[in-house]
């Protein structure tokens, strides 16, 4: 099997050598090593490696303004370093937007964490960006939609992963504001991130977006973020009420898709659930434990899921009422609703 080349760029000596190292003894082979933006977009010019990790910050030009002049006139795929302080946390999800295949979160400070902490994350996400698609960001659609409520459904539900943000933030602004159902989405990413995610897609869009951080009533147009690290629990008592909700990980993540749906399972609420591009198949044995017909499922196709693994496996298993392309998913969901 060839190896995958991987050119490292980070400001910090200490990261440039402990992920090179680290990465050789998996079987990666480091092509080039930048210490700036400018050296970022100029590796990414000579076309020589596969996938880019990218650090958010660095001198001479960031690590976002890097990314936007990579995608513009070098598009590759790009996994983006991040602290997990807000202001990066902010800076990475608009890298998410703008075409970074993915994140790998530091836990700790820039030179003193163990890489090795992270090092099975970032193996797997390089290994997935190698063979990733990368598509143009999808234009915004300027057309106003009225909403003629048909009654079936107590919740819109979406669940994404990795390429997640970039989907939501197509889809999300793309919903009425009259949305006559409470949004609920779970996207695998870590504390501080979702806050941020659900900020910027609050700004953006017609609906308000917030983070589940404490137990809240679900309201219709209203968006609804699952606190990073914490599951969701849906429960019904004189409403629909969201809380976070403690517990090991499940498929590996945390918020989970498969928590979330269980209990809207319990709950015997009717949804349309939406699952968007992810590695993995978190959100198909959810699925199954709910009653058919209290369901409807879209899943993002093949063709613009930046990873085909959640949408195959909820496909796979006869789940799936309607596979479409992203762009086609919001008239769907306005036209179900």
């Amino acid at each position: 099997m060839e190896k995958i080349k991987v050119a490292i760029v980070d400001d910090s000596a200490f990261m440039r050598k402990i992920m090179r190292d680290s990465l050789q003894s998996r079987g990666f082979e480091i092509v080039a090593i930048g210490r700036n933006g400018q050296d970022a977009v100029e590796i990414a010019s000579k076309g020589i490696a596969d996938v880019m990790t990218l650090d958010v910050q660095m001198p001479v030009l960031d690590g976002l303004s890097a990314l936007k002049a990579i995608m513009s006139n070098s598009p590759m795929p790009v996994i983006m370093v991040s602290s997990l302080t807000v202001k990066d946390a902010e800076i990475t999800i608009e890298a998410l937007k703008s075409g970074a295949f993915d994140f790998v979160a530091k836990p700790g400070g820039a030179i003193t964490f163990d890489l090795n902490e992270i090092i099975d994350e970032l193996t797997e996400k390089l290994i997935l960006a190698s063979k990733a698609k990368i598509s143009p960001k999808i234009s915004q659609p300027k057309v106003s939609k009225t909403i003629h409520p048909r009654g079936l459904y107590d919740m819109l539900f979406i669940g994404s992963s990795t390429g997640g943000p970039r989907a939501l933030d197509y889809l999300i602004p793309n919903l009425p504001k009259d949305f006559p159902v409470p949004i609920v989405i779970v996207q695998h990413m870590p504390a501080n991130f979702t806050k941020t995610l659900a900020d910027r897609l609050s700004e953006e869009s017609k609906i308000r977006v917030y983070e589940v951080n404490s137990q809240i009533k679900a309201m219709p147009s209203t968006g609804y973020v699952a606190k990073g690290d914490s599951h969701l629990e849906v429960t019904v008592n004189d409403g629909i009420n969201l809380r976070p909700s403690d517990g090991p990980k499940i498929n590996g993540v945390k918020p989970a898709i498969d928590f979330t749906l269980s209990t809207i399972a319990k709950a015997n609420l009717k949804i349309l659930c939406v699952i968007l591009t992810g590695m993995g198949k978190d959100g198909t044995e959810g699925l199954k434990l709910m009653k058919r017909e209290n369901f409807t499922t879209i899943v993002e196709s093949e063709k613009t899921a930046v990873v085909y693994g959640m949408p195959r496996a909820v496909v796979n298993a006869g789940l799936a009422d309607y596979v479409l392309d992203l762009d086609k998913i919001p008239d769907k969901i306005i036209e179900l609703i």
